[in-house]
Order: structure tokens, then sequence, then C-alpha cells
């Protein structure tokens, strides 16, 4: 049964027939579906549709036989992105692969449809998905924005909200744009308050722009601005609009792929080791990839100085993901450098199989494998990388690698092709 409420939709591309076809599809789905085409050679049209229709999402289609029309294609895209950087894009591929899949979500794609596999029911339920998740932000941007319970909106001088990312009961991270930067940037802003946790909250998001603001590093997302207002904080920090690597993770890595963003993320642990920073949440959410496909992390509140007389979680009190947490870290223990280097194994593993190494009904369930199951094997064809994923992932610390540089010193140089 069709759902009641038709997307809109935008759909760019030269063959007429393929439009018709997925016009029809979409408009027998959803009667009052919105739909208007465009050539993509038409920049000017693009600018004047995006803005005016405002739609759930922009189908592109992208020829990937040669190099030039694959180009072509992806810089369509990247101009719709400029015009209107919240964009859902799809790109409805012809002559694709898996490398065709890389570079469309490198590009900023959401989601990638080959021609030569799509069906009726596959483009159906890319476009409800893209209608629904475009909506639902709107709808929260729209109640973090306006006045309810005669409490104020949220609003930062200098910076006009684009879309709402995420939110929590304590704190919003907006796409924003900077009127002093003329660029968007990513803004988190924290609700000020007395509570026990909402003081530990603003402990930590302090701590998160003392953290970022002392390193200058491509690796390390750039910070532009910390404020106070009477009732939030905010932080105005890079926004990297290539999606991150849990988005890549939707579509499976080579092996070389999974060796270069591993090799990458230890650099970049190596340079908050050096400033005596550990992340403690390390997670694919919380790398961010760069138009170059190089990663940057992000998202450094739960990260504490090694030195620090906090170096352990707390008892009774446990940080961070469940699917990537350190088997210390879950058991409120004192950590170090090796439990970031327990995260990276964990995303490496996922990274060569497509799976997390550990799942459960609860975060309980799975916390507690990390500190008592076995590292899982990984299929015979990447039994070769099975040593180097027992030693990120052993329970013991003491038999991890001790730091990111003896990491990379066993990994060797990059592959220049991947990279």
């Amino acid at each position: 049964m069709a759902d009641a409420t038709g997307p809109v939709l935008l759909v760019v591309g030269s063959d007429a027939k393929r439009l018709q076809w997925l016009t029809h599809h979409v408009t027998s789905h959803w009667p009052d579906a919105q739909v208007t085409t465009a050539p993509a050679d038409d920049a000017a049209a693009l600018a004047r549709l995006l803005p005016e229709h405002m739609p759930d999402a922009a189908i592109l289609q992208v020829d990937f036989a040669t190099e030039a029309l694959a180009s072509a294609g992806l810089e369509t895209l990247a101009h719709m992105l400029r015009v209107q950087p919240e964009l859902h894009g799809i790109v409805l591929a012809e002559n694709g692969s898996e490398l065709a899949a890389v570079r469309a979500m490198k590009g900023g794609a959401k989601d990638y449809l080959a021609l030569a596999r799509i069906t009726r029911d596959s483009l159906l339920t890319a476009v409800s998905e893209a209608r629904d998740r475009q909506r639902a932000a709107v709808s929260v941007a729209y109640a973090l924005l306006t006045p309810a319970n005669d409490l104020p909106g949220i609003k930062v001088p200098g910076y006009g909200i684009v879309k709402e990312i995420s939110t929590t009961n304590f704190s919003s991270v907006f796409l924003a744009r900077s009127e002093r930067l003329r660029r968007n940037v990513v803004l988190k802003v924290m609700n000020r308050g007395s509570s026990p946790r909402e003081l530990d909250d603003a402990e930590r998001f302090q701590r998160e722009y003392e953290i970022i603001s002392s390193i200058a590093h491509r690796a390390i997302a750039e910070i532009y601005d910390f404020g106070a207002l009477p009732n939030h904080q905010y932080l105005a920090m890079e926004y990297i609009p290539c999606g991150d690597l849990r988005d890549r993770l939707r579509n499976p890595l080579s092996v070389d792929e999974s060796f270069y963003y591993l090799r990458c993320i230890a650099e970049a642990l190596r340079v908050i080791h050096v400033f005596g920073i550990l992340h403690r949440d390390l997670k694919p959410a919380n790398v961010m990839l760069r138009e170059d496909n190089s990663p940057v992390l992000i998202d450094f509140g739960l990260a504490r100085r090694s030195l620090d007389d906090a170096g352990t979680t707390g008892a009774g009190q446990v940080l961070g993901s469940p699917y990537y947490i350190s088997p210390e870290q879950s058991q409120g223990h004192r950590v170090d450098a090796r439990t970031d280097l327990y995260s990276l194994g964990v995303m490496f593993y996922e990274m060569l199989t497509g799976e997390r190494p550990y799942t459960g009904r609860s975060a309980i369930a799975i916390m507690a494998q990390h500190a008592s199951a076995a590292v899982p094997r990984l299929p015979p064809n990447l039994a070769h990388q099975q040593a180097l994923v027992d030693r990120l992932m052993a329970k013991n610390v003491d038999e991890r690698y001790a730091s990111a540089d003896e990491l990379l010193a066993d990994l060797g140089p990059l592959v220049a092709a991947v990279a």
C-alpha cells in the first residue's frame, strides 16, 4: 500500500526514457509525488530549481563508462551540494562498479543505485528513506528553533541554521552558515543547566574545545569559535561534507582500502596521543572523510588528557559506544593509548568483513563480549590479517600494540594507489 504523503524529487539526467521510467514508478506509488526533471548540463536551472522546490532528494544519473563522463556527473553533484548543502543526493549509476560507488559516496552522495541491478522496489525504498530522513530532520530543526513550553528557541548570533544533524536532551548539532567566515560550519550547542548531569556535560564540552583548539593538524577537525549565551554554550568547527566512515562502510571495502583507513586513522591517533590526549570514543561515525578520502577525527567530547588524574572512566560510569569500547573501558578501569588502538582494531575487523565483531540484545551483553569473548576469526580469504586483528583486539592491554607508532611501523608504507 502506498504511503499517504508523496516525496518531492528533483531528477537530473539526459536519458529521457530512464527519467520517464523513474517518474512513472514514483508517481504510481505516490500519486501526490512532485517530480521535477532537469538536464545535468544546465547549472543555472539547477541553481534555480533547488531552492525553489526544496526537494526531499535529488536523483542524479551518472555514467561511469569513461572518466570524462564520470567527472562531469560528479561535478554536477558537487555543484548541487554547493547550492544546497543539506541535499540528499542519490546517484543512479550507469556502467558503475564498486569503485564508482566509492567515488559517489566520497563526492557527497547519500545513496548509490546501480542501473544494472535497480528494481522498482529498490528505487522506491531509496526514495522513501530519503524522504523520511529529510522530513524528520526538518521537523526536529523546526522544533528546536521554535519556542516551546515558554522556553526560548536556540539562536546563536552570527550563525544561520541550515539543518539539524543530531540532538539529545542536553545538546544539539547543526549544520550552520557562519556570517563571518561565509562558509558552512558544524555548530554544537550545549544547554547550560545546574543539574549534575548538565554540569558534567558542560565540563566535557569545554574540554572538547580546549582539546581540539590545542591541535593544528589536517587529521583533526579545525575549530573556529567558542562562546557562551545565557542558556547555552556553543562550539563552531570545520564542516566536512563528504560523509563519515560509517556511511562508507555501507559498501564493501577492499583489503587495500581497509589498510589505507587503518593506517590513516592510526596516524591521526598518533597525533592526539603525542599531545597526551585519548579519544575514548573512536568509531566509524567519528571519522569523517575529506574530498581526497583522508580521514578526520571528530567528537572529542569523551576525550581526556592521558596524564589527568581522571584517567579512569569512573566507578559505575561507562562512556563510549558499546560496539567499539575496549574491555578496560567497559569495566571502568584505567585507560591509555592502547584503549584507542583496541577500538581501531574493532573498526578494522568491520572494514575487512562488513560486520561488527560483537553484537547482542543489549549494550551490557555486547560489552561483556568485549571483556571476555574470544577475538572472532576472519574468513579464510582474510586469514593473513588475523594476527594483526588479534593484537589490536587483545583483551589483555599488555598484549596489544603499545602505541600508534608501533602499529604504524608494522604496517609499513602507505599503498599509494589506494591513497
